[in-house]
């Protein structure tokens, strides 16, 4: 009976062995490497993100802003219904230099409160800070924007819901 062919200790079955673990190991290293690639290009978005919105917020430089926008993207006002589809579009919607502009104090436009980041999609709820604009005071208004990223991350569809009825107005407060 030749015992060398089953046996655990054979040279058949320890080169089998070997093969699983080293499968094993590749199988596993390939996961960690998705993750690590995955928390990369989130990590990456997430700094798109961050400096969209530090640009918005310090509102000085608009050309910088809309560097963040593919050329065909889509930008929608869910609250009034509009949409701009395509930079130029974008840019007449967005247009800084449209009326006169001021935040007291000279303190930043908006702040942002959460930002949730899941594949190439950004949500960002925040507040728009007082302002006046065209001599009229305005906001605080509360904001969600959803942006949809593109593999260059720039975004190619911006969902804007904000709040933009003032308070006193409606409710007297």
């Amino acid at each position: 009976m030749d015992t060398s062919r089953g046996s655990a200790c054979s040279p058949l079955n320890s080169g089998k062995r070997l093969l699983d673990k080293l499968l094993t190991a590749v199988f596993c290293l390939g996961l960690c490497g998705c993750s690590s690639t995955a928390i990369e290009q989130s990590s990456a978005l997430k700094g798109t993100a961050l400096s969209y919105f530090g640009v918005y917020a310090r509102r000085s430089d608009f050309e910088k802003l809309m560097s963040f926008y593919a050329p065909d993207a889509v930008l929608e006002d869910i609250v009034y219904g509009n949409v701009a589809t395509g930079k130029t579009e974008i840019r007449k919607f967005l247009d800084w230099n449209r009326g006169t502009f001021s935040i007291p104090d000279a303190g930043l436009a908006l702040v942002v409160k959460d930002q949730k980041i899941t594949g190439n999609t950004v949500i960002t709820r925040g507040t728009f800070n007082p302002f006046e604009y065209n001599g009229k005071a305005m906001g605080p208004w509360e904001f969600v924007i959803w942006q949809e990223f593109d593999d260059a991350r720039q975004i190619v569809h911006q969902e804007d819901w904000i709040n933009y009825t003032p308070k006193q107005i409606l409710i007297g407060e």
